[in-house]
């Protein structure tokens, strides 16, 4: 549904930014509905009340910022208590980015904590540890089938707790920044080393990947690790 990551790369739209759909047998899952989430759901056709879940890896907007209105569709404007929410908890504490009145339309809000599995009907999925991140973060794992590297710096494990047959990592940054506690290309390279996934996307692109052209990076990774990679397009879709 997107492949825009950071501030600059979502304010202008240079890519979509409505984050990641997975259906499993009857099941169906948003991911991270960041800005333009629902537009994006409408134009690939996907009636949002047939949504069982919404899952949020944190409460940043470029993640989070169609969360309500999505929570209106899945819920039919909240005549149907049905769905649910999961999310870190400062996304409904602190400052929040669920709104109140909206909170009785799911049939369930949970509050995610780390390394702990969850099911939804047909999707089974496991938090990684909390990621070093500015506000509460968790990837996500399913099964051995896809793991889902979100927003984080690198740390030890981080590879390990994500590992699949199948990764999905946002890639940020093109060189390192320790101010900045999100992936670069080397710590993507050096994850992709580490789990060895038969396939790896980059994915959230921040505004110096774009420039360095995600295609060439991803092919360039491709080389040097042995692991196939590619570069997400907004609209992607994979049989896994």
């Amino acid at each position: 549904m997107g492949t825009a990551g950071a501030r600059f790369m979502v304010a202008k739209q240079v890519a979509a930014s409505g984050g990641l759909y997975i259906e499993e047998g009857d099941t169906r899952m948003s991911l991270d509905p960041g800005p333009g989430a629902i537009v994006q759901y409408a134009q690939r056709g996907i009636d949002l009340t047939t949504l069982d879940a919404i899952v949020v890896s944190h409460r940043h907007l470029d993640h989070a910022g169609d969360l309500n209105v999505m929570v209106e569709g899945m819920t039919d404007g909240g005549f149907a208590h049905r769905g649910m929410v999961f999310c870190p908890s400062d996304a409904l504490d602190d400052d929040p980015v669920m709104l109140k009145y909206l909170r009785r339309f799911p049939r369930e809000i949970v509050r995610l904590a780390p390394e702990t599995s969850y099911t939804v009907g047909d999707i089974a999925f496991t938090t990684s540890g909390r990621h070093v991140h500015q506000v509460e973060t968790y990837g996500f794992r399913f099964g051995n089938r896809l793991g889902w590297v979100t927003d984080s710096a690198y740390y030890d494990g981080i590879a390990q707790q994500h590992r699949a047959d199948v990764m999905v990592l946002h890639t940020i940054l093109l060189h390192c920044r320790p101010d900045l506690p999100h992936l670069c290309v080397a710590d993507v390279e050096r994850i992709i080393r580490d789990a060895e996934p038969k396939l790896a996307f980059l994915t959230h692109y921040g505004m110096t990947v774009w420039r360095a052209d995600p295609a060439a990076i991803a092919a360039d990774l491709t080389q040097r690790t042995g692991v196939e990679v590619r570069a997400a397009t907004d609209g992607l879709s994979i049989d896994l």
